[in-house]
């Protein structure tokens, strides 16, 4: 089965991880069950605290905001029958302002992190923003760019899942002349391959196969963050399905996370040792002060464990 040959390839990229854990989960990676908002507590863990010999890494995982398709069903057709990629919605006006509510939030941990590393008042201690090429995601993360003045490096590695391959979404250069937070320079640390006899249904292109190739896509994913931005703050934005690359990062299983609209998940690691879980991303509690229930938090249902 597919999950079979996903653990056995996780363990041949394990020379930057510790993999040992596909092994005690072999009955729970592949998912859990979607569920409803709820009251869920976001904090799991002080941040590190580093001596000056330490090496700290951070990641900041974001999901995107409220999406026009969902809140709009008509959006599919008229967009189908305009020629624009039905896979591609924007965000509707509540994803707007989740992602206003998103981005301030993040200032405040961010300037909290620095600080606690001494840093001025005024800084941010985050290096570089990735961001999945996908049009709700970019407009998530843009009003983040703005606030901590950093760029959007468009990431396929953080691509949706059943992502089509090459050139069906407009390349980073082609979104520049609409967002000039992007850099058009940064090069994708992973690229996404179809799966040879998959299809996507919306489209008809080909795409990459959902839940096996997407889960074993985060896992290479997360490998390459350990090893690329080893000491850094990286901040992520990407869809509900990518809790698969937190699972992967944390070494534990996929039921145990979910994803809220603009929820933040918040991981760090001191040195080679294990990542922790500062914040969960499960729920949007606290700082996003509206949601709709077409955009909920996201887990993967119990039809994935039987592919």
């Amino acid at each position: 089965t597919w999950l079979t040959n996903f653990f056995l390839f996780m363990l041949f990229h394990a020379r930057h991880c510790h993999w040992h854990w596909l092994k005690t989960h072999t009955s729970s990676l592949v998912g859990f069950r979607s569920v409803s908002m709820a009251p869920n507590p976001n904090i799991h863990a002080s941040p590190i605290e580093a001596s000056n010999e330490d090496v700290i890494s951070r990641i900041y995982l974001i999901r995107h905001g409220d999406r026009f398709d969902y809140a709009n069903p008509s959006w599919s057709e008229s967009a189908r029958d305009h020629g624009s990629l039905v896979t591609d919605p924007p965000l509707s006006a509540l994803g707007h302002r989740q992602a206003a509510e998103a981005a301030d939030q993040l200032r405040r941990i961010t300037k909290s992190d620095a600080l606690a590393e001494g840093g001025g008042s005024g800084e941010h201690h985050v290096d570089e923003i990735l961001v999945s090429p996908y049009l709700r995601v970019i407009q998530t993360a843009c009003p983040a760019s703005d606030a901590l003045g950093l760029p959007l490096s468009i990431e396929n590695g953080l691509s949706e899942s059943h992502a089509t391959p090459g050139n069906v979404l407009p390349s980073p250069k082609e979104r520049f002349a609409y967002f000039p937070q992007i850099n058009p320079s940064h090069t994708s640390v992973l690229d996404v391959t179809p799966t040879p006899g998959h299809a996507c249904l919306k489209t008809g292109f080909p795409c990459e196969a959902f839940a096996g190739e997407y889960c074993r896509r985060m896992g290479r994913f997360a490998t390459c963050l350990e090893r690329n931005y080893y000491g850094k703050s990286v901040m992520l934005f990407s869809h509900a399905a990518s809790v698969a690359l937190v699972a992967a990062l944390l070494r534990r299983s996929m039921r145990n996370f979910k994803f809220a609209p603009c929820g933040i998940y918040h991981l760090e690691r001191r040195n080679d040792g294990p990542w922790t879980l500062v914040r969960d991303g499960g729920s949007n509690e606290g700082y996003v002060t509206e949601n709709s229930p077409t955009t909920y938090p996201w887990g993967y249902a119990e039809k994935y464990f039987e592919e």
